[in-house]
């Protein structure tokens, strides 16, 4: 088959690249002209837009791999006015699902299917097999399953795609993931603070790290964390970690997690935690506070940081199972969590051990509650020493709201009522009554 790529960064050359080995025909073009001075052998990129879509067969198709927001209206709108009825548009970016939902009603009006495709696995995934999520209409599965499935990773012998509905679904997918992926980044950065906190050094972290990832902890970031923080610079022979600014930067995808699950009302705490944290760390103005970080003997142990990890961890995948359902039921879609954890499986930047219990939040839930002694451990002793883990504590403050009897929320409640006469629920009766304040008030 032949397919046209938009896009030659990184992600879209290797997954050209990937199309080719998969036995497909690929033509290619980039806005920017010295983006289109790549070459590669069995890989022919075009000067013009028009004559990358006129060397497609029809029906064509053509696959974004550019940046989301404007970028993709742009091209959607260029490529609606040169392709036919009956083509596909395909973007396959960290594109909002909303937008998708948009560039679907634009090109259904001139005849063309557009798809929203979540990719994950960054460039190594693109080259050698990503994780892939597609959202489209169902008719359309018959064309780009086949297609798709070809440069996937693969999981006991299948491929790691899978689809989740109409319109943005897929995308939407891939926005829970990152978010998840948020927090179980953060949650392992406050691991190796932690863990200094136990006396170890930074490198003895990180081969920490590395032990744990043969664990019930196993997995793609938990390899790599250990890794770069034992990686030194050649030049100076200190460690990487000790050279790197310390802002993170972010590509909005955990945001817009955060803005879908408030709009849906599902609590994502460790989630909103992390982007909290690299918010934080990038905001120069916030961070002008002297440092007067105690000394305090914590006594946290090894095993205590592993099993705050562990909690966190499953939190951050609970909270991000929760989304996905109510997500799926509020617009219609087919997301099911045991095929999101499959699709996970390799290529994903989430594959990891703890996807066996993804489908089975309760589980997640028994996994907590096991480590949560370690948690709330570790939350102490990083609040004694004055070593910020949110995602830690976001994860600690809603497993214990999940297994309170009572709230604190009893008291906003009757606040509400009192200042706004919102009404309040019997809790044994469920009736809906006033406080005394509102007496005689009709």
């Amino acid at each position: 088959m032949k397919l046209a790529i938009i896009g030659m960064g990184v992600m879209g050359r290797n997954l050209a690249l990937n199309f080719r080995d998969a036995g497909h025909q690929c033509v290619t073009w980039d806005p920017w002209p010295q983006a289109r001075t790549w070459t590669a052998e069995g890989i022919e990129v075009c000067d013009t837009l028009e004559a990358l879509v006129n060397s497609l067969p029809v029906p064509s198709i053509v696959l974004l791999m550019v940046k989301s927001g404007r970028p993709v209206f742009e091209l959607t709108e260029k490529l609606t006015g040169l392709l036919e009825k009956g083509d596909v548009i395909i973007d396959g970016g960290n594109s909002n699902y909303l937008d998708t939902e948009t560039n679907v009603i634009t090109c259904r009006e001139h005849g063309i299917n557009f798809a929203g495709l979540g990719v994950s696995g960054g460039a190594e995934g693109a080259r050698s097999g990503p994780s892939m999520m597609l959202g489209c209409a169902a008719e359309m599965r018959i064309m780009l399953e086949p297609l798709l499935a070809n440069v996937a990773a693969r999981h006991d012998g299948k491929p790691c795609l899978g689809w989740f509905g109409e319109g943005g679904a897929g995308h939407f997918v891939k926005m829970v993931h990152n978010g998840i992926e948020y927090a179980i980044m953060q949650a392992i950065a406050e691991s190796w603070q932690l863990l200094e906190l136990s006396g170890q050094t930074t490198f003895a972290a990180g081969k920490q790290l590395g032990i744990w990832s043969g664990g019930p902890l196993a997995g793609y970031l938990m390899e790599i964390s250990g890794d770069v923080l034992q990686a030194g610079d050649a030049l100076t022979g200190t460690l990487l970690i000790d050279l790197v600014d310390d802002a993170a930067g972010q590509k909005g995808t955990g945001g817009w997690c955060i803005s879908e699950a408030v709009n849906l009302g599902v609590p994502v705490p460790s989630i909103m935690a992390a982007v909290t944290m690299r918010q934080v760390s990038s905001h120069e103005v916030l961070r002008v506070l002297p440092g007067d970080r105690p000394e305090a003997d914590t006594g946290i142990s090894t095993e205590a940081v592993h099993d705050a990890l562990m909690c966190a961890v499953a939190l951050a995948l609970a909270q991000g199972a929760h989304l996905l359902t109510v997500a799926s039921q509020e617009y219609d879609w087919k997301i099911q969590l045991a095929e999101a954890a499959r699709v996970w499986r390799q290529g994903s930047i989430l594959r990891m051990a703890m996807l066996d219990k993804f489908a089975d939040p309760a589980a997640l839930f028994d996994a907590a509650s096991e480590h949560s002694n370690g948690l709330r451990q570790s939350v102490a002793a990083a609040s004694t020493a004055a070593v910020p883990v949110p995602v830690m504590s976001a994860s600690l403050a809603y497993l214990d709201s999940c297994a309170a009897d009572q709230l604190p929320t009893a008291l906003v409640q009757l606040q509400r009522d009192r200042f706004g006469a919102h009404g309040l629920k019997h809790r044994e009766t469920g009736e809906t009554f006033h406080g005394p304040w509102h007496e005689g008030e009709t």
